[in-house]
């Protein structure tokens, strides 16, 4: 479709050459000067990714649609035009360097980074109204935030399109610089959109109560039961100008509107019972107040079983509201103090067997660090016992190699070799003597350092080195316990 916007744009450029000659010139210039404060963009990973931050920027900002609605629409316009352009080049990645139009020499990238950059600037200039206009019309803000939350619109909806227009408003007086207009504005709206809270408040708290006594009223429980009637009357009256008062007290409005429905749940029950009494026939009452009197009975028996009946029934009422009474008062003193006390002595015991666990366990843990230490000493011990062992070892087995390869020698041996011969085994006798006193001197390091364990393991035999000579054989033991 680009392309054939192409074919079109030239066909018009060709029938009016002359006259477009200058006009072509100015619009390259300008073109030519957007460029060279566009940053460019050679690459399709580098355009997808500035598409990436651009996109998360532009689709979230709808709140600010408020502050100005004009602004936003340029902002918008920029960016979906912008949109376009990378979508074009997404299918053919190919033009993001081609250039864009026959009037300009700036490439696809360029154009759509010059979009960007004007809704950025839109975008700026959003947020320099945002600044302003969230300090001066802070409290119309608010109520706004409020009466949407309570859904005036679905309750009065021509109360709140005036509000929203006269909201609206507000913020293009702000961007005015007209703050003392914008302020009296804000005065005039909070009072009307007060108005309307309120009266929304009541439709959904109060006004549900109302059609429900208006049906009682109708049905004549006023004359059924006149007592009842009003306070329930009474009633609804103070629930309502207590959510008049308090429309945003939500706890309040809770409890009154519960003390309303009860009330009005008594008026029903009351007229019930109203109707009952009169449905008797010939005025024989004796059956429903010995159903009553049976009732306060079966409340008797339950206390303490007690019977009442010979006394009148009010006496019967007075005695059975006593000895609840006594009970109630029985149940919270005596009883509920010695439960108390018994809980505290409880939790006292277990208080101190949590801390003896506790003391206990830390000792535990000592004496474990304190055997995980010694067992390292006696490991350590053993590795250089035996490293030594096997040092000795090493050296009898070299010592009687050579000595074999002396005595299979046909060479008669002078008294010069023998003299050659005994000197190196006078020398390995200083050297095994030697080395028996660093065995000894190590051993009784390692054993003083361990003197706080016990160990018990059987002994341990060294072999030292065997020495073999023409005259004599030396052969040193050493044994460790």
């Amino acid at each position: 479709m680009k392309q054939y916007f192409k074919v079109a744009v030239i066909a018009s450029a060709l029938v009016g050459v002359v006259g477009c000659q200058s006009t072509g010139g100015e619009t390259s210039a300008v073109s030519v000067e957007q460029n060279r404060n566009t940053p460019s963009i050679a690459t399709f990973d580098a355009l997808q990714k500035q598409y990436s931050l651009d996109k998360t920027t532009f689709d979230s900002v709808s709140e600010f649609q408020i502050y100005s609605e004009s602004t936003y629409a340029s902002m918008m316009d920029e960016w979906l035009e912008a949109k376009e352009i990378f979508l074009e080049i997404e299918k053919e990645p190919g033009l993001i360097n081609e250039e864009y139009s026959m009037f300009s020499s700036g490439s696809y990238a360029a154009k759509y980074m010059s979009l960007v950059t004007n809704a950025d600037a839109q975008f700026n200039k959003l947020k320099s109204y945002k600044e302003n206009a969230d300090i001066v019309l802070s409290d119309a803000i608010a109520q706004m935030t409020y009466i949407n939350s309570i859904d005036v619109q679905r309750y009065y909806p021509q109360e709140f399109a005036n509000l929203n227009k006269q909201y609206k408003a507000l913020f293009v007086t702000v961007i005015e610089d007209d703050i003392a207009e914008a302020q009296t504005e804000q005065a005039s709206f909070l009072t009307k959109a007060k108005v309307t809270e309120i009266k929304t408040t009541l439709k959904i708290h109060v006004e549900p109560l109302e059609k429900e006594f208006s049906i009682l009223s109708s049905k004549g429980f006023k004359a059924i039961a006149p007592i009842s009637y009003g306070q329930t009357k009474a009633e609804l009256d103070k629930t309502k100008k207590a959510v008049q008062a308090n429309n945003r007290d939500q706890a309040l409005i809770a409890d009154v509107v519960a003390k309303t429905r009860f009330q009005i749940d008594h008026l029903k029950n009351m007229a019930a019972e109203v109707k009952l009494l009169k449905a008797v026939k010939n005025g024989q009452f004796e059956q429903t107040v010995l159903e009553f009197e049976n009732k306060l009975l079966s409340v008797s028996q339950a206390i303490n079983g007690d019977d009442y009946r010979d006394q009148p029934l009010r006496i019967q009422t007075e005695s059975i509201l006593a000895d609840v009474q006594q009970m109630h008062e029985k149940n919270n003193t005596a009883d509920l103090e010695a439960k108390i006390k018994d809980l505290n002595v409880q939790i006292k015991t277990l208080e101190v067997t949590v801390e003896k666990q506790t003391n206990d366990r830390a000792d535990v843990q000592k004496q474990v660090l304190v055997l995980t230490q010694q067992l390292e000493r006696d490991d350590n011990l053993i590795n250089n016992l035996n490293s030594v062992i096997a040092s000795y070892k090493e050296k009898e087995v070299a010592e009687k190699a050579a000595e074999e390869s002396l005595s299979s020698s046909e060479e008669p041996t002078t008294v010069e070799d023998t003299a050659a011969i005994a000197e190196p085994t006078n020398t390995k006798e200083a050297e095994v003597q030697e080395s028996k006193e660093v065995v000894a001197e190590t051993v009784e390091a390692e054993v003083s350092s361990t003197d706080a364990v016990n160990v018990d393991a059987e002994s341990i035999p060294v072999e030292s080195t065997t020495v073999s000579a023409p005259a004599e054989e030396i052969k040193v033991e050493t044994e460790i316990k």
